[in-house]
This record gives structure tokens, sequence and C-alpha cells, in this order.
């Protein structure tokens, strides 16, 4: 299959000039030789922009991405066909949407800005552009897995600070078919007496949130025999959406309703607590 040039730019969003803090909400990209430009904006998961720039009105910012939004589809329509099948320009529609691509991207001041130009190649530029929409803006690579390790050098540095984590150390435990590994098992004397284990359940859709959960859920209730009396979820959940904490609310509770103890994975007092005082 042949593969295209392409070129991109990474919008971000940039309030405040002085600081130079900025977050991605956004790709730009166009494949000239394909007659191609077209753009992701993210206009509706806004959570992380009001929370960050905290002094910027979140009506502000709405207001500010929809009307990029418009100015962008504007731009990305001149680039294109009038839908009679005539171009808009005489001059070749390569040519058009290259220009406006670097007319765009033209570093210049403002809250709406561009990361330097890149380059990649692709058989389908429409599905490189949510590709690097879905990479950089809603950073897919921030799988459970990784946000788990995040929180695990979270709990661990806590257990440190405390002076409580000499006592902790990695552990697998097996039923012979079946077996998992923990990053934080509590040994007193060589024997096993708590587990410890964060989980991330902030996942973009209430399924997987609940999927992961009912993993973990089936994992302790797999080996319970081998585990030892005291089991701890540290966890992390959704911040916004309420049919994600929905789904996040419904695990937690599966969790206690099986005699584990379920923490705030960021609250160092709670997660204290229960090491110290088990069930």
């Amino acid at each position: 299959m042949k593969k295209h040039a392409v070129s991109y730019a990474i919008i971000r969003f940039q309030p405040h000039v002085e600081t130079g803090e900025f977050a991605n909400i956004g790709i730009v990209l166009v494949a000239p030789r394909a007659s191609y430009l077209d753009f992701r904006l993210e206009t509706k998961r806004l959570g992380r922009l009001t929370s960050f720039f905290d002094s910027v009105e979140g009506t502000t910012i709405r207001g500010v991405l929809k009307s990029y939004h418009t100015e962008l589809k504007r731009i990305r329509d001149l680039a294109g066909y009038t839908g009679s099948g005539q171009r808009r320009f005489e001059f070749e529609l390569s040519d058009n949407a290259e220009h406006l691509f670097q007319a765009l991207t033209k570093d210049r001041e403002g809250i709406i800005r561009f990361s330097e130009v890149r380059f990649a190649m692709t058989a389908c530029p429409k599905s490189k552009l949510d590709e690097l929409f879905e990479y950089y803006v809603r950073r897919n690579f921030a799988s459970s897995i990784y946000r788990e390790g995040l929180l695990e050098k979270q709990v661990r540095g806590f257990l440190k600070l405390r002076d409580i984590g000499r006592n902790f150390k990695p552990m697998a435990f097996s039923d012979g078919l079946y077996s998992a590994k923990f990053p934080f098992v509590e040994i007193v004397e060589q024997e096993p007496l708590m587990v410890l284990k964060p989980i991330y359940l902030g996942q973009d859709e209430p399924t997987r949130i609940l999927d992961h959960g009912n993993k973990w859920l089936f994992t302790i209730n797999r080996l319970k025999e081998k585990l030892p009396p005291n089991v701890v979820f540290a966890v992390e959940g959704p911040k916004d959406s309420p049919i994600r904490k929905r789904a996040f609310q419904e695990a937690v509770d599966l969790f206690r309703a099986n005699d584990i103890k379920v923490v705030d994975a960021g609250d160092e007092n709670a997660l204290v607590s229960a090491i110290e005082q088990p069930a």
C-alpha cells in the first residue's frame, strides 16, 4: 500500500505566556500529495485544562476552543472542494493545503500555539491523525499498566517517608494453575501478613473500569487461600464524568463486599492507617 509523507503539528493551549506552561489540545495534519488537510481538537474533556489552569474560567476555556474549532473548520474547507466537484482555487489543491498548513502553524503570539512541525509516513492520513490525537492529547499510552506503575511509585514514596517500607516486598502467589505478582506484600518474620495493591480505575470508558476492577477481584478470590488475611487496594478513580464515577463506585463496592479494604491512593494518611490498623 502506498504511503504518504505527512506533516503535523500539536495544537497547544497556553493562556499564560509568562510561565510557558501549556497543554496539548489537538493535532493538525497535512498530506500534500493526497490533497489532505484536517485536524482534531479536544472540545469535550476539559477537566485537565480547567484544573491545571485554575486561574482561567471554565467558560472562557470552552469559548476559546469552540471559536478555534470553527476557525479550523473554515481553514479545512478552504483546502477542500466546494461540494460540486469544483476546486475553490485555480492552482493545485495540494499546494493550497500545504500553504494553508504552513500559514496556520506559523509561530505567533496568542492563547493557541503550535509545536514545531513534525513529519511521518502513513498509508492513511486520517488514521494517522486519529492515532496522533489519541497519543498526544488523549494520552492513550497512559494505560492502566502505566498508571499503576506511577501509583506504585507514589505508594512506595509514602511507605518510605513513613519508614514502614522496609517490611514490604514484591511477592508472587500461585494455586498451581493461576498466579499473580503483587508489588507490596508485608512480611514479618518471613510470614506474609498483608497484600497492598495500587489499582488505576480511571479508564476512559465505564466498561473498561469495571473490566479492570473485575480482573483484580477475580485474582483475589481465586488466590484467597494462598494470600495473607489482609488485602488492601489503593485506588485512583476518574476525576470527571458521572457515568465513569458510577462504574468506579460499583467496582469499589464489589471490592468491599469481598472483604478487600479500599483506600484512596492519593491519601497518605488513609493508606498508612489501613496498613497500621488492618481489619
